[in-house]
């Protein structure tokens, strides 16, 4: 197979979005943080927090909602339903509203002082509608300049301004953020976090397993491959919960590596020989692990991991 072919069916693969449940559980939390902020317009809004290790899907997950909610509310000239950002590191409470005004399409987003700033974001999320505000990579926002300029109150303020609900995404880094502000914590709902998978758990193996047969049906249906492959199979699921140590998204990603190398060898399915080279040439050399399972003996993984 040729590379154009490689790489037409490795991009039908990243297409594939996977009903994962607790995506769909962060799905259900946002669109109750909309109806709760249309019936609360002009009051003090609730925001929520959504942490988990990198590669949880958290932001795939965002995506994927946002995606379903402007279908039925699409953006216009004079609406715009939710705003998305995504903060640099070491972002600032200033650098947040620019971010926000950029959204919204402000050519002179950086001009003025971080009060006039928020004004203006204030001022944007009334006359175009605004109903969701997702901040992504939050933990990006988590220090403060000084004790009298801590961002987590200028968070705090959006939220009691009654303007927008906002949705905080970002890993583990980030809960500091939520914890050291009490007065920030009480304006949130119930987290909607993401920990890793612990197999030891009936529910937990239940969910890594319906994951990897819905992607393995999905390559089928895609036209990735002609068959399904060996995705669920006890031993791979153990191998890839040692791998991924339990986050989701780095079971899709060592799968695409996976699947790239079956293809380069005219395979019409992904077999443990796949996956076994996928963790020698990516995931161990990018830190994710530090063994590779898939060379171990099946008993021994089996019984550490317990899936069986």
């Amino acid at each position: 197979m040729n590379s154009l072919e490689i790489a037409r069916k490795v991009a039908l693969f990243q297409q594939i979005y996977i009903a994962y449940p607790p995506h769909i559980s962060l799905h259900e939390w946002c669109a109750y943080l909309v109806e709760l902020g249309r019936a609360t317009r002009g009051r003090p809004q609730k925001g929520m927090r959504a942490l988990g290790p990198s590669g949880s899907g958290k932001t795939a997950a965002m995506l994927a909602f946002i995606h379903k909610f402007l279908a039925k509310t699409p953006r216009t000239a004079d609406r715009v339903p939710i705003v998305f950002v995504t903060l640099e590191r070491a972002a600032t409470s200033k650098r947040l509203m620019i971010s926000i005004l950029e959204y919204f399409g402000d050519c002179h987003s950086s001009r003025g002082t971080e009060q006039s700033l928020k004004m203006r974001v204030k001022a944007c999320f009334e006359r175009f509608g605004t109903e969701l505000l997702i901040i992504d990579e939050i933990q990006h926002l988590n220090y403060r300049n000084s004790e009298r300029s801590d961002v987590t109150d200028s968070l705090k303020r959006l939220l009691d301004d009654g303007v927008v609900p906002i949705v905080f995404l970002g890993t583990e880094e980030a809960n500091g953020l939520f914890t050291r502000n009490v007065q920030l914590g009480g304006r949130l709902i119930s987290p909607c976090d993401f920990k890793p998978l612990d197999l030891q758990l009936s529910a937990d193996r239940a969910l890594l397993a319906g994951y990897a047969t819905l992607l393995n049906q999905s390559m089928v249906k895609k036209g990735v491959f002609q068959e399904l492959s060996c995705l669920e199979d006890p031993f791979v699921l153990a191998c890839l919960h040692a791998v991924s140590d339990g986050v989701i998204g780095r079971v899709s990603r060592l799968v695409e590596i996976a699947l790239e190398i079956a293809l380069r060898r005219a395979a019409t399915r992904i077999e443990k020989y796949d996956l076994a080279l996928a963790v020698d040439r990516w995931a161990i050399p990018n830190g994710i692990t530090a063994t590779n399972p898939f060379l171990r003996d099946p008993v021994d993984v089996l019984s550490q991991e317990d899936v069986a």
